[in-house]
C-alpha cells in the first residue's frame, strides 16, 4: 500500500475527477447518485467523485470512503457485479496537510475540498 496505490488508480483512471458524472448502463444513463445508491453507500461520509466508462468494457466509479479516509475505485460490470476494488489513502494526495488537517481529517466533505485544491472551504 502506499504510492504505488495512487499510482495505479491516476494511471489507469486518471486524475481525480477526470470522469463525468453519468454512465450508460444497460442503454440507460445513470448518475453518480444513482450508482451510489446501488452500491447501498449512501452513508453520509461516501462521497462521490466520478463514474468512467472503461476502454475495455465495464465501468468504473470513485468515491472517497471517509470513515476508511480513503479514496476508492470500483471496477464493475453491466450486472453491477464489482469485479476490482482499489483503495488508496487519500495521504497519499495530500501529503503533509492531511497530517497538518487535524481533527479535519475526520470531516468527509473538508478531505474532499483539500483534495480539490479549497483548503480554505475546509474552514467551517
Amino acid at each position: 500500500m502506499g504510492a504505488r496505490d495512487k499510482e495505479l488508480i491516476e494511471g489507469r483512471f486518471g486524475p481525480l475527477w477526470s470522469g463525468g458524472d453519468g454512465i450508460s448502463v444497460g442503454g440507460r444513463l445513470r448518475t453518480l447518485m444513482e450508482v451510489k445508491r446501488t452500491f447501498d453507500l449512501m452513508a453520509d461520509d461516501v462521497v462521490a467523485i466520478d463514474l468512467q466508462e472503461l476502454p475495455e468494457g465495464g465501468f468504473a466509479f470513485r468515491f472517497y470512503d471517509g470513515d476508511d479516509r480513503r479514496i476508492v475505485v470500483y471496477v464493475f460490470d453491466a450486472d453491477w457485479e464489482i469485479l476490482e476494488e482499489h483503495r488508496a489513502h487519500i495521504a497519499e494526495w495530500l501529503g503533509d496537510r492531511y497530517y497538518d488537517s487535524g481533527a479535519l481529517a475526520f470531516d468527509p466533505e473538508a478531505m474532499v475540498l483539500f483534495l480539490r485544491g479549497r483548503p480554505e472551504g475546509a474552514n467551517r
